[in-house]
């Protein structure tokens, strides 16, 4: 996902997503550690994607001045 199509979502739906995107994310692990996961670069990639979106609803959030 890119940067700007995260940048125009308000911060309830970045919230969502960043839910969705954790268990996503607890789902490759899970995989990952079984062995049933064919490209281990998607719990690299789902990781970053939580961090993009934990930062994007940080400077949102900051430029609202809610905290």
């Amino acid at each position: 996902m890119l940067a700007k199509e995260i940048r125009e979502k308000t911060v309830e739906e970045l919230v969502t997503l960043l839910d969705e995107t954790s268990i996503e994310h607890f789902k490759l692990k899970m995989q990952l550690t079984t062995g049933q996961l064919p490209q281990h670069r998607q719990v690299r990639e789902s990781r970053k994607n939580i961090a993009l979106i934990k930062t994007i609803i940080n400077e949102k959030r900051l430029a609202d001045g809610t905290e």
